[in-house]
């Protein structure tokens, strides 16, 4: 079930990561609009040059990591279908009778 929820959350990734990369001060303004919510004038706040720079390095990770999970969840539905195929193939039913194993 949950696999049906990869996807948009590796896009969710590769959007935030490409905001984060491109345009880190806005990212970091909006992150603090929706973290500082309750405090006055967060506006005012303005960020370090170190954590500008932090901010587009994670933003290229979370780039990274969720282009990755995109290809490896197309890869492996291209090879969910091959393997359940040659599984089917494999199975013919013949060996219906019990396997014994020493332990």
């Amino acid at each position: 079930m949950i696999k049906r929820f990869l996807p948009v959350g590796y896009a969710s990734m590769v959007v935030s990561g490409l905001l984060a990369l491109v345009l880190p001060k806005q990212a970091i303004k909006l992150n603090g609009k929706l973290l500082l919510r309750g405090y006055e004038n967060p506006g005012d706040l303005e960020p370090k040059e170190w954590y500008v720079r932090s901010t587009r390095i994670s933003g290229l990770g979370m780039l990274v990591t969720g282009v990755a999970g995109l290809l490896a969840g197309q890869r492996t539905e291209d090879d969910d279908g091959e393997a359940a195929t040659e599984q089917a193939d494999e199975f013919d039913g013949a060996d219906d009778e019990p396997v014994e194993l020493d332990v």
